[in-house]
């Protein structure tokens, strides 16, 4: 499996959003199953939608990209947050904001509960995954990149070989 620092070679000329879609494909297929022990809990405060994610110890996390800027906190936990730049060490409690075509990665060192903000007119009435869609961009497109980008890498790699 291709770690992200083999990723970061120029031979492959990745993005860093088809870097992200690559791994996400490769782990989901590698770990079936871990992404039923992330737990995702729905709070509703007037005028606000929160998203409080439970992720356990040791988990690779890669998020879908997020179509509009929110706060991010960490409410418990240590983790390392990978960005495109750098790779920085968070303990709780710690915030970020993210700006549109963010995609959240993170290994969690301990168990961590994070939560996103999401400011909307109401506090009920909404179909969560009407919410979420308004938030993140979706899931089969980055399923559809990763598939693309592992393509890209085994045609690189065969030519590579055949020479």
């Amino acid at each position: 499996m291709k770690c992200l620092m083999e990723l970061d070679s120029s031979r492959f000329g990745l993005t860093w959003k088809e870097k992200l879609a690559y791994l996400g494909f490769k782990f989901a297929a590698a770990s079936e199953g871990d992404s039923a022990r992330v737990t995702l809990k729905h709070i509703f405060e007037p005028g606000m939608y929160i998203r409080e994610m439970t992720i356990p110890a040791e988990m690779l996390f890669i998020g879908r990209p997020h179509l509009i800027g929110h706060r991010c906190e960490l409410v418990s936990g240590r983790i390392l947050l990978i960005t495109e730049d750098a790779k920085t060490h968070l303990e709780a409690p710690a915030e970020l904001w993210s700006k549109p075509g963010y995609m959240m990665c993170l290994y969690s060192k301990t168990d961590v509960v994070g939560r996103t903000y999401h400011p909307v007119p109401q506090t009920s009435g909404y179909a969560i995954h009407d919410l979420e869609a308004e938030i993140f961009g979706p899931i089969d497109e980055l399923v559809a990149l990763g598939q693309a980008v592992r393509e890209k890498i085994h045609a690189i790699e065969a030519l590579e070989n055949a020479a």
